[in-house]
């Protein structure tokens, strides 16, 4: 039995639309062009917005894509566009952040208001997360350091003299300054 001709072209219709995704590329894409755009910018501003560009235009096709809400709320806040950071970084939270968004979100909301008793909370919340978490090796990570200081954590010194012991200090002296700075200071050269 044959369709007839109009049958035929709405046969063949529903097929293209069933094989075709239906919000465009996958997410992987815009994250590899978003990705290459930043590579290429080198801190040029222009260019650093064509890569927001690109990850606008996938959460446009992929709104609930929390890989892509990741990256972009990490080059709003190195953009210094914090109110729309703190906006992905607060949806992201919603649905389970990993510990590096958590404190970034943590340093995101202080630098917008200050330290507040929500800031040291929320810090405290990014130290449990490690807690639970675990150390996968000798020494404790440099975020989760951060986050106990910043918490005015009683574990924070500890935590900070066992890094300071072990061989990270001489693989990273960038970062043992930075884990010895005031707390206004911290947030500000990080988010400038």
């Amino acid at each position: 039995m044959s369709l007839p001709k109009t049958g035929r072209v709405v046969f063949v219709t529903l097929l293209l639309a069933a094989c075709s995704p239906a919000s465009g590329e996958p997410p992987a894409h815009y994250l590899e062009r978003a990705g290459a755009a930043l590579m290429e910018a080198s801190g040029d501003t222009q260019r650093l917005e064509n890569a927001l560009a690109i990850y606008n235009e996938g959460l446009e096709r992929h709104p609930d894509n929390t890989e892509l809400r990741s990256h972009r709320a990490n080059l709003l806040s190195g953009l210094g566009r914090y109110e729309e950071a703190r906006r992905d970084l607060d949806e992201l939270h919603e649905e389970g952040l990993h510990k590096g968004g958590m404190l970034l979100r943590c340093m995101v909301h202080e630098r917008l208001e200050g330290a507040t008793d929500d800031a040291l909370a929320c810090y405290a919340e990014v130290e449990a997360a490690y807690v639970m978490a675990g150390e996968p090796d000798d020494r404790p990570k440099a975020n989760h350091i951060l986050a106990a200081r910043l918490a005015g954590s009683p574990q924070a010194e500890a935590l900070l003299l066992e890094w300071q012991a072990s061989e990270a200090p001489a693989e990273d002296p960038i970062l043992g300054e930075m884990l010895e700075m005031e707390r206004e200071e911290l947030i500000r050269k990080l988010l400038p």
